[in-house]
């Protein structure tokens, strides 16, 4: 089916309630002392933050309705990005991390970068970076991320921002959206000279989850974060077992749409990463305004993914709803 058709198809009923999730504060361990803090933005955008490092999930509010992302123009909601990310500090935020260049996942990152976060790196693939091309203002900002990437077979190279903070790209995939057809596919081969319009044209290009290490000032590792980006089929997306030898992950965050498109998600990761702690990001209905009552598309069986989650994986986990702020401590 044409994305179009399949898009008005799903105006009628797609929707269905799984709330509500966790809301307000998590906190987890002594109350006193460093602690490492998570707040979950919506879709696939994060806050994490140690001392004074501090990393963006690729940031995202403007959710344009679904007819207009299937047939019309889109655009960032400005007004609506000034509205949240002024309630974050997140001016000395060190970089931006960006798994793959889908509309939901980077058409708000110009302007967060330009206004919120001047000073933090983006990292990203080089399709990624022909999207923000010469009209963002951001092209001498743009990491590229592909020669550094890791996957199960490769440790690949650490990417260091500043003496404290070190990031990994992990070689992924993005899942079939439904039926085996991923929406929006394909690399941008040139940088553009204006912003994308349609949605069709924020291309997803090569995918990539990333680990994120805070160190001491020894060296020696803090607290290790695992960003999953989209879902995809293991071995594509896990961690060199060399490194999670090293380390496991402390709080590993996991997306479960789409996930009955591929095989042993959750499962694979769960085994590859052994998290302490689990969050669920880009779980909810991204096509209405966000203080909208949170929602999950109907084609991903939210509370399927969370049983078979449960079957391998005996630590906690939580599904936070859009504002919600988890502190560990240890």
């Amino acid at each position: 089916m044409p994305a179009a058709l399949w898009i008005l198809s799903c105006t009628a009923g797609c929707w269905a309630p799984v709330g509500p999730g966790v809301s307000g504060l998590v906190e987890r361990g002594p109350t006193d002392g460093a602690s490492l803090e998570l707040t979950y933005l919506g879709t696939g955008g994060w806050v994490i933050r140690y001392g004074a490092d501090v990393v963006l999930g690729a940031p995202f509010f403007s959710n344009p309705s679904l007819v207009r992302t299937g047939l019309g123009v889109i655009e960032p909601d400005t007004l609506e990005i000034d509205r949240q990310m002024e309630r974050l500090d997140v001016a000395d935020a060190r970089v931006i991390l960006v798994g793959h260049g889908h509309y939901d996942h980077l058409m708000d990152v110009p302007h967060v970068a330009r206004r919120h976060a001047p000073r933090a790196r983006i990292l990203a693939s080089h399709s990624t970076r022909n999207l923000l091309g010469l009209w963002s203002g951001l092209q001498g900002r743009v990491d590229v991320v592909e020669s550094f990437a890791a996957d199960v077979e490769s440790t690949g190279t650490w990417i260091p921002h500043g003496p404290s903070l070190r990031v990994l790209a992990l070689r992924s995939e993005h899942a079939p959206h439904f039926d085996g057809l991923e929406l929006y596919d394909g690399s941008a081969r040139r940088p553009r000279d204006r912003s994308p319009r349609t949605a069709a044209e924020w291309l997803g290009g090569k995918t990539f989850a990333f680990l994120v290490d805070f160190l001491e000032p020894s060296g020696a590792i803090a607290w290790r974060v695992y960003l999953q980006d989209a879902v995809s089929e293991p071995p594509h997306g896990l961690a060199p077992g060399a490194v999670i030898d090293e380390r496991p992950v402390d709080v590993a965050i996991l997306v479960p749409a789409t996930f009955d498109q591929v095989e042993w998600s959750p499962e694979a990761f769960v085994e590859n990463l052994r998290p302490a702690w689990i969050l669920l990001g880009h779980w909810e209905n991204f096509f209405v305004p966000l203080d909208a009552e949170t929602r999950s598309l109907t084609l991903t069986d939210q509370g399927h993914y969370e049983r078979r989650l449960e079957k391998v994986f005996d630590g906690e986990y939580w599904r936070p709803e859009i504002g919600t702020r988890f502190r560990f401590r240890r």
